[in-house]
Order: structure tokens, then C-alpha cells, then sequence
């Protein structure tokens, strides 16, 4: 049958039935350009690799051909290359995720369904749109742009590699009250050490005597790989172990202490552990010939490592959500419960942290809106910077506040009063606000500081890249205002105007500057900047431009350093006199920078490009000499990394964004400040071996069986050596309880003799010289450390002995060949006698012969005004 409708009628009906589809308020003016397709600034493309836990996902600025044409919305996709499978999708974003988005601001599909992070070592491809305001259907999306990127491969742990067990110091297995374990007599359980192969070194049996049996059979032919085999052995019964550290030495007193779990050893059941290089445990089988780091099974409890000897890393405060930045109180009170710092938490909270350790609230509920995004992703924001005012002890926080009038997150900084000398904050008062500068997640107001009693901001550029070099917008810049919130006039760009934007910006051109500090050694401000794929440290000098543009290239304008590939740079300190004193860090790390390199966000174990702490040498211009060189690595299996850092009083203190393990999620409290600090009290000589092993091998001396070596003793003060032979004169066989007394006042010595049980019973003299020690006097074959011959102190000191002046200087020793003397001096003495050092040491007669056997070491008096 023909049709009754002509061609361009045909066409005509169906232009009219399309149009009778669209609801009326949609029908617009024809004549509407899709948007550019957007050009992909992250993730890189390989042969770069980014986390497979953190992606971040950028494009340039929204750019479309039709004047007028606002960024709308975004599409974003990710799909797998073998086989091509979408995995991941965020549709119709808006705000500040149509150009920045991460994987936790969208939603795992297909494949990846459940999952929070990709694969590892696996080829992925971004998908991305971007949709204009036009509201014409038919071309309000641009077309779809894409691009291929790498993940890395997970970090695994180096493992503990040896030949051999030494034999001596023995190996030391003890509980958590480091009480050694010793297996039941009944029953036949067993440690053993092996390599993967089964070859041992070393092992121990349960024993009917005390402690456990140990064999320790020859050295290896090379170095193994470690696995641990805890045995229940064969008879009936069970053995419980608590945690428990076993400590073995390989060559010299290089030490190495394995942590292993809670045991309940049953008969036939084996446990097995790979053991890496710090010492941690992983669940092995002995089936495996390799080891293998996927099941932790204990680490360290702080997971963090010195890469030099002579370091300590502690835990000064717990139990903290999200702790961003720490600012010390200049001058902290003397008392248990004064402030000692500060810290900020993102979600809007305040802590004190007192001398003695207390945690207690300053300020709380500081945001008027709730930051519950993903993370990775738009939870990253809140509460930033924080600093104290020296004069005031004020404190002025930095933070996003919800703007209505723009339905989106504007900074402000807010200065805290407090009544109860620092503890809880008492008042607030906004000191300056930027509406209508909206910021979000991760490129926002952060880093404070008070420098000469000026302010300094950083400030993000909030993904808006036009912003970082506009002087009409806050984002972007280093700002510099007065405590009262008014901009310094010295700033480059105050015009004296209406107070703007302009008035306050001390630098710009930048796009997450989220750390920085000030250098006493030349007096400029630097700076550690985030990047798309590039990460800049730099110094910051007044009214530049640092030239941030959207692209990786701009981020090495004025770099002193470049982070490539970037490994999140989050904070900045130096070590310095001016600071503390120099936080008790030895000489030559004085004027150092030290940076805490985030890494990708809440990412659990070793990270490649994050989760450090490392050392840049600057020279007297601010010229790069050295770094970054690795100073603190994160050596754990759980998801802590490093953020906040400041030089306090005595140490270095970083702050843990997250718990590290046994969390819900990267909200959940129990993150951590810590501290480094230069002196391990167990390696009190700093050369990297355990003392108590140096000690046990007769590598050094500990006369008084403190467990500390000697040297450690003498150079701490807290043992004396008056007569410089470098004993503890408490180990000497005369001690004396002074060196020096004045001939003005006069005074008292006491003594302390100690011949040894040998000489129980002997005689004994104690004498004296005026004339000094060497070459002394031989006396019946024996040395007396004095010169007697004539000397006018000898003859009175026999002469007078056991009088008032000279209190039990002859008699008799007791059962342990001991006793005690005294010399009491007048006071009033010729003044001649000033400037004179008069020794003293004693004689003992065998109990025997009768014939001179001993004499002491000689101590000195000096005599003073």
C-alpha cells in the first residue's frame, strides 16, 4: 500500500512527534556546541604508575566553544584493558568533583564490585565528560576523552637475612615483662630458626633443667632468608605462649629482635613465621620455600624506623581522630598539667596536649557542616592549620565553614581565647573570612604560622587552577596578615584601598601548598606544594608568582626540589637553635629541613612514594645541598602515615592521620603523635649495637652492674670520675663524695674504701700528698699513688690521723674488706693554700705477712677560695 505521507512530510511528523516528547520547559533555542572533550592532567600515562589506592583524577578547566557556557556536571569511568570492563563510575558529579574526583568519590562495579582500591601492577582506563549548562540534550555532553595508566605493585617487606646465630651473647626470649620463656619440662616443644630450605640455625628445646635447651650448629654458607617454626612437638598436653620477642645477635652485637604472637602449641600443630628485616612476623607454611609477607601476623607497635643509629621513635599522645597539624606552645608552663601543644583535627576539633602527657579538649564542633565523604576523596577537608601566639597564648585555627549563599565551603581563620591558662579555649572570634572563595577537599586553607608576630596562610587554590595567580582571589597564595586579622601593609600588593583579596597576598601562583615554614638561618619562608604528578619544594620569596598553571611543567618554577612521581609532601620543619633550643638533635642536623611525604591516601603497608619522613640540607643562600634523603620509613602492615610535623623541645613530633590498624574505616579515632628523638636509651653510646649485649660480650666494662656501659655512666653524670682514670669512682677502690672545697667556708669529704673481701680484716692507712701522683712512692714493692717524700700533707695526715679533722683515716677493714674515713677542714685557711689539690689514697696490709699488699687509686681535693 503507498504511503500517504511525502517524504518531507515523513520527516516533518517525526520532527513534530520528537518534539511532543520533550517537556516544554526542556524545548530551547537550536544552535548549541557541545563542550570541548576534556584534556586528562591525572592520572600519567606509563610508563608511570600511580597507587592503585589513591587515583587521583583531574582535567583541565571546563572549556566550550558557546560564550557563556558553564561547567555543569562531569562523567567519570574506569574499565580494566584485558578483558575491557567497566569497573568504576561516578555519573553526573557536580562541584568540585566535575574536574578532580577520586575513587572513593564513586563506586567500584563489575569485576571490582566491593572493592575500595584497584589491582595491583594492572593497566587501567580512565573515561571521562564533561557536560555544559545549556540544558539541550542532544549536545550538552562533550564527547567521551581517554587514557591508560599503571598501577604499582603492593610494597613488601624486605626479609631478615643470615648466615648464623651467635653463641654468645646467648639468644634472649622473653615475655612482655621480659621475663625469659622457658618451655615445660614435660612437655617437647621447640622454636627453631631455618632457612626456607629447612637448613637450622638455631634451635631450642624444652628442658628438665632450667631455661631450654639450645642448639646452635655452624654458620650457614651464605645468608637465608629467616622462617621461625614453633612446634607443639608430640606429647600430650598444650604449651601457651604469650607475645613474646626473641632476640638473637648475628655478628658482634648486631641485634635483631623477632616478634612473635599469641601461641597455643598442641601436639603436631606447627607455627610458621617469615620474618622481615625489622623483625616482624608473617603467617608462612612450611611448604613455602620463599617467604611470603601477605598474613602479618605481629609488627612493631610503633611501625616506624630510624634510618640512622641513635634514634627513638615514641608515642607521646593516642587516640586521636584525623590529627592534621600540631603547633607547641612557645613557652609551656613548668607544671605536670600546662599545655604543651596543640592539635588539630580535621572534623573540627581541637586537643591540648599538657606536659605529662594529658589529652583534653581545647575546642570542639569548630565546623558548621558535616565533612562525611569518602576518603580518598571529598572527606579530605575540615579543620587545618593551627599556631599559638607567644604573647597571647591565643591560638588561631584555620578551617572551611558551609556558605549558604553559595551552597559550598568558604575558609576563614578563627582565633581562640582561653581563661584556664591554655587548656580549653573560653572565646572565639573570627579574625578573617573569604566568602565566596569556595574550597574543598584537600586544596583549602591549611598551614598557620606566627613569625615576628605576623601570620602567615597558606592557601589552596581549591581546583579552581585561574585562582593561584589572580590577585583578586584568596586561593592559591601564601597570605600574610597582622594577629588582628588586617593585612600587613609592608605586603607587596596593599594598595591602602578597600580591603580585598589583593591586600593580604605575600606570594600566589600556587596550588596546594599544604605545608611550609620559617628558616631562622635567612629569614624566607619554603614551602612543600602539592601537584597534579609533580611535587615542589621551594622557597618562598615576596610578591612572586610561582606560575601554577594546571600543567606538571609549572610545578618547577622556583623549585628548589621536584617530587617525580609525587609522593603527597604534607609538612615542613626545621631544626633549628632558634627553635627549642634545636629539639636536642645533635650538631649536624641543625639548620635541616625535614618533610612528612603522605603518600597516597589511606593506603595500607610500605608505600614506595609515601609514608616517610626525609632530610633536606640547605646551604646558607637556601640552595639545595642534599635530599631528600630517607630519615623515617613506615615499616608496618596497617594504614598510618605521616602528616603533621613540628620541632618541639625535645624532638621532632609527626602526627599519624589514621589508626594504624584494627579500624573501621579512615574516621575512626585512635591515630597517634609521636615523637623522634636522638638517644636510644638502650644504645646509650649510639653505634648501633645493643648495650646489654656489648656488656654480656665483654665489649665494654659496667663495674657497677647498672646495665649501662661505663662510657654511658661518666658521659650522662651520672656516675663521677674524680681521678680521671675513666672507672666510676664508685667502682674505684677509694671514692670520694667531692673534689673540690673552699679554704674560705672549709667543708667535709667523705670516703668510701674497698679493698675486696680479700682483704678482710688488713689493716689499712689513708694518707695524703700536697706534691701530687706520679711518680709516686714504691713501698714494699708497691705502688703508692702519691709523692711522700717530704711532703708536709703526708706528715699530718699520719700525724693527726683519726683525729677530729682526719675521722677513721687508720684501722681495720671489715668482713668485705671495706670502711669509711673522713676529712673535715676548717674554715679560715691561708689563702696560700688556694690553687693547691691535695690526694688521698689508702694502704692495706696482708692479714697475713703484715707486709703492705694494696694501695688505692689516688682521688683529688682541690682547694678553692
Amino acid at each position: 500500500m503507498p504511503s500517504r505521507l511525502a517524504p518531507r512530510g515523513f520527516a516533518a511528523a517525526l520532527s513534530s512527534l520528537a518534539l511532543s516528547l520533550v517537556p516544554t520547559s526542556a524545548v530551547v533555542a537550536q544552535g548549541n556546541t557541545p563542550p570541548n572533550a576534556p584534556r586528562i592532567n591525572e592520572p600519567s600515562p606509563p610508563p608511570a604508575r600511580v597507587s592503585p589506592f589513591d587515583v587521583h583524577m583531574e582535567t583541565l578547566p571546563f572549556a566550550d566553544p558557546d560564550p557563556g557556557d558553564q561547567h555543569a556536571a562531569s562523567d567519570w569511568e574506569l574499565w580494566t584493558t584485558s578483558p575491557s570492563q567497566r569497573i568504576w563510575t561516578a555519573p553526573g558529579v557536580t562541584g568540585g568533583h566535575r574536574v578532580h574526583i577520586h575513587l572513593g568519590d564513586g563506586a567500584f562495579t563489575g569485576s571490582h564490585a566491593g572493592r575500595t582500591f584497584l589491582l595491583p601492577s594492572t593497566r587501567y582506563q580512565l573515561r571521562v565528560r564533561h557536560k555544559d549548562d545549556s540544558g539541550d540534550p542532544l549536545t550538552e555532553w562533550s564527547t567521551w576523552s581517554s587514557g591508560l595508566f599503571d598501577t604499582v605493585a603492593f610494597e613488601q617487606p624486605t626479609p631478615l637475612e643470615i648466615d648464623d646465630v651467635a653463641s654468645s651473647p646467648l639468644p634472649l626470649w622473653t615475655d612482655p615483662n621480659s621475663v625469659e620463656v622457658d618451655l615445660p619440662a614435660t612437655s617437647d616443644a621447640s622454636l627453631r630458626l631455618e632457612s626456607p630450605s629447612g637448613q637450622l640455625l638455631l634451635r631450642l628445646d624444652a628442658s628438665a633443667a632450667a631455661g631450654n635447651a639450645i642448639t646452635n650448629p655452624p654458620a650457614l654458607a651464605q645468608h637465608e632468608a629467616v622462617r621461625v617454626v614453633v612446634s607443639g612437638g608430640t606429647r600430650p598436653g598444650f604449651v601457651a605462649l604469650p607475645e613474646t620477642n626473641l632476640t638473637i645477635l648475628e655478628n658482634g652485637c648486631a641485634a635483631t629482635t623477632i616478634r612473635l604472637p599469641v601461641m597455643t602449641l598442641f601436639p603436631g600443630v606447627n607455627f610458621v613465621f617469615w620474618v622481615s628485616l625489622e623483625g616482624a612476623t608473617y603467617t608462612g607454611s612450611l611448604a613455602q620455600t620463599t617467604p611470603s609477607f601477605t598474613s602479618p601476623a605481629r609488627n612493631l607497635t610503633v611501625p616506624w624506623v630510624v634510618r640512622e643509629v641513635g634514634w627513638v621513635v615514641d608515642v607521646v599522645a593516642s587516640n586521636l581522630r584525623l590529627p592534621v597539624n600540631l603547633a607547641f606552645v612557645p613557652v609551656p608552663g613548668a607544671q605536670p598539667g600546662d599545655p604543651k601543644f596543640y592539635v588539630s583535627e580535621l572534623y573540627g576539633t581541637i586537643r591540648t596536649v599538657t606536659n605529662d602527657g594529658t589529652v583534653v579538649t581545647y575546642a570542639t564542633g569548630l565546623l558548621n557542616y558535616t565533612p562525611n565523604g569518602a576518603f580518598p576523596g571529598a572527606g579530605e577537608q575540615g579543620l587545618t592549620g593551627i599556631a599559638v601566639d607567644p604573647q597571647s597564648g591565643d591560638v588561631f585555627a584555620a578551617m572551611l565553614q558551609f556558605n549558604a549563599a553559595i551552597a559550598a565551603n568558604d575558609p576563614r581563620i578563627v582565633r581562640f581565647h582561653s581563661t584556664d591558662g591554655g587548656r580549653t579555649a573560653s572565646s572565639q572570634q573570627t579574625i578573617l573570612a573569604m566568602p565566596g572563595e569556595s574550597q574543598g577537599q584537600s586544596h583549602q586553607i591549611s598551614r598557620l604560622e606566627i613569625v615576628n608576630g605576623e601570620l602567615f596562610c597558606h592557601m589552596g587554590d581549591g581546583f579552581v587552577t585561574a585562582t593561584a595567580r589572580s590577585l583578586t582571589s584568596f586561593r592559591g597564595k601564601i597570605l600574610r596578615l597582622n594577629l588582628d586579622g588586617s593585612p600587613v601593609v609592608q605586603n607587596p600588593f596593599f594598595d591602602g584601598g578597600a580591603r580585598d583579596a589583593r591586600d593580604y597576598v605575600y606570594a600566589y601562583g600556587v596550588r596546594n601548598p599544604f605545608g611550609g615554614a620559617w628558616r631562622a638561618a635567612d629569614g624566607f619562608r619554603y614551602v612543600v606544594e602539592n601537584g597534579p604528578s609533580v611535587d615542589r619544594f621551594a622557597r618562598i620569596v615576596m610578591g612572586r608568582d610561582y606560575l601554577w598553571n594546571g600543567t606538571d611543567a609549572s610545578m618547577a618554577s622556583f623549585a628548589l626540589y621536584t617530587w617525580n612521581p609525587a609522593r603527597g609532601p604534607v609538612n615542613l620543619a626545621f631544626v633549628q637553635p632558634q627553635t627549642f633550643g634545636g629539639s636536642g638533635f645533635p650538631a649536624g642536623k641543625q639548620g635541616h629541613a625535614f618533610v612528612t611525604e603522605s603518600g597516597p591516601t589511606y593506603a595500607f603497608g610500605r608505600q614506595a612514594n609515601g609514608k616517610h619522613i626525609t632530610e633536606f640540607v640547605l646551604d646558607a643562600a637556601g640552595n639545595r645541598v642534599s635530599g631528600p634523603t630517607p630519615f623515617v620509613d613506615y615499616v608496618g602492615d596497617g594504614y598510618a602515615t605521616a602528616v603533621g610535623l613540628a620541632a618541639g623541645p625535645d624532638g621532632l613530633y609527626f602526627t599519624e592521620l589514621y589508626r594504624d590498624r584494627n579500624t573501621a574505616g579512615p574516621t575512626t579515632a585512635g591515630a597517634r603523635v609521636l615523637r623522634i628523638r636522638y638517644g636510644d636509651p638502650s644504645d646509650c653510646n649510639r653505634n648501633g649495637e645493643a648495650d646489654w649485649c656489648e656488656i654480656a660480650s665483654g665489649l665494654e666494662h659496667d663495674c657497677n652492674g647498672n646495665r649501662i656501659p661505663d662510657v654511658c655512666d661518666l658521659a650522662s653524670g651520672s656516675s663521677r670520675d674524680f681521678d680521671g682514670n675513666l672507672v666510676p669512682d664508685e667502682c674505684d677502690p677509694l671514692e670520694a663524695s667531692t673534689d673540690e672545697l673552699s679554704i674560705t667556708t672549709g667543708g667535709r669529704v667523705d670516703f668510701g674504701l674497698d679493698a675486696g673481701v680479700a682483704f678482710a680484716g688488713a689493716s689499712y692507712a689513708l694518707v695524703g700528698s700536697i706534691s701530687g701522683t706520679s711518680p709516686g712512692t714504691i713501698v714494699e714493692g708497691i705502688r703508692l699513688p702519691l709523692n711522700i717524700a717530704g711532703d708536709p700533707w703526708f706528715f699530718l695526715t699520719i700525724v693527726a690521723a683519726n683525729s677530729p679533722s682526719l675521722q677513721g683515716t687508720i684501722g681495720v677493714l671489715d668482713t668485705d674488706g671495706g670502711s669509711s674515713a673522713a676529712l673535715v677542714l676548717p674554715a679560715g685557711l691561708p689563702a696560700s693554700l688556694a690553687g693547691a689539690t691535695l690526694h688521698h689514697a689508702f694502704a692495706a696490709l696482708d692479714p697475713q705477712s703484715g707486709r703492705l699488699a694494696f694501695a688505692s687509686n689516688a682521688v683529688p681535693l682541690r682547694l678553692l677560695p
